[in-house]
């Protein structure tokens, strides 16, 4: 899946308007698959930047970089898909309130939580379990 050519991988990104090419070791790969592991594996505890590079032994900048190559999406917003999915299940299979979702995916605002479901799923919270039950 990602662009690996022998122990390589190699990727353009654009910082400002230059160009920035990273390069990944296959040691590299397995570490920022590891950050990946650790962010799915403990969703409700927050597991910062810092502690991912600390864990993977990868400096910040090759683990961000790295994780946005390998699986297109930055750390923090894979962060906040994880969050989304576990709250999509919770609104399915249990009745607990949106506000008891909200706080058990992380989110000390309701408001905040219901605006980032609704950016991802396009529907609130409420819509997303009525059309479930409507």
């Amino acid at each position: 899946m990602e662009p690996v050519t022998q122990g390589l991988a190699t990727t353009t990104i654009v910082i400002g308007n230059k160009p920035f090419l990273m390069k990944l070791k296959k040691e590299d790969i397995e570490r920022i698959r590891l950050a990946k592991d650790l962010l799915t594996k403990n969703r409700r505890y927050h597991i910062t930047i810092n502690d991912l590079s600390q864990q993977t032994q990868l400096n910040r900048t090759k683990l961000q970089y790295g994780f946005k190559q390998l699986f297109g999406v930055s750390i923090d917003d894979y962060r906040i898909l994880l969050r989304m999915e576990k709250a999509k299940e919770l609104l399915e299979h249990t009745e607990k309130s949106v506000k008891e979702i909200s706080i058990l995916v992380g989110y000390k605002s309701m408001g905040s939580f219901s605006t980032m479901f609704k950016k991802v799923y396009s529907k609130s919270p409420t819509e997303w379990r009525n059309g479930l039950h409507g």
